[in-house]
C-alpha cells in the first residue's frame, strides 16, 4: 500500500502561508502555536482546502470577481463556514506574495519599507509590501465576508 503524500488543510489555526524558498519544501506555514512547511506551493494548498471545503477554487474566485468586481490580487473564502478567508499580499505570481487569513490579523503598520502584520496571538511578521497595499486587501477580503454572510448569499 503507497503512502499518500499529505497535502496541509487550512484551518481556523493557519495565520499565513508563504513561499519558501528552498529545493524541495514550497510553501512556510503559520499557525497558532507553530509553524510547518509543506512541499506544496501556497496556491496548491489553497486550492486543495477549497474542494475540501466544499467548492474548487475557480468557483471561489469567479464568486468573489462578481462581489468585487475585479480579477486582481483576490482574497478567497476558503471555508466560509469555519470563517476562514485567505487574502494575499501580492500578487499570487510574486515570490513576496503572503497569503494571510484575515480574522487573525490583529493590525498592520509600515516600519521603514515592509509592513508589520500583527495576529491575534501576539505574534507578527514582515510582508514585503505597503501598508496601503496590505490595507487595500485587508478591505477587499473584509467586503467579500460582508457580503458571503448577508442575508441573500448561500454560503458553501
Amino acid at each position: 500500500m503507497a503512502l499518500k503524500s499529505l497535502i496541509y488543510d487550512i484551518t481556523p489555526d493557519t495565520k499565513a502561508i508563504m513561499i519558501k524558498d528552498s529545493s524541495y519544501y514550497r510553501s512556510l506555514i503559520l499557525e497558532t502555536g507553530r509553524e510547518r512547511i509543506s512541499v506544496y506551493k501556497p496556491e496548491y494548498i489553497i486550492e486543495h482546502s477549497c474542494v475540501t471545503n466544499g467548492a474548487s477554487l475557480v468557483g471561489r474566485r469567479t464568486a468573489v470577481e462578481q462581489i468585487l468586481k475585479t480579477r486582481s490580487k483576490l482574497p478567497i473564502p476558503v471555508a466560509p463556514r469555519k470563517d476562514v478567508y485567505m487574502f494575499p499580499t501580492a500578487s499570487v505570481k510574486n515570490k513576496d506574495c503572503v497569503w494571510l487569513s484575515y480574522y487573525h490579523v490583529h493590525y498592520f503598520e509600515q516600519r521603514d519599507d515592509k509592513t508589520f502584520v500583527a495576529f491575534y496571538d501576539g505574534t507578527g511578521l514582515y510582508v514585503n509590501a505597503s501598508e496601503a497595499a496590505v490595507d487595500m486587501q485587508f478591505k477587499k477580503a473584509s467586503q467579500v465576508i460582508a457580503q458571503m454572510k448577508g442575508p441573500d448569499f448561500e454560503s458553501v
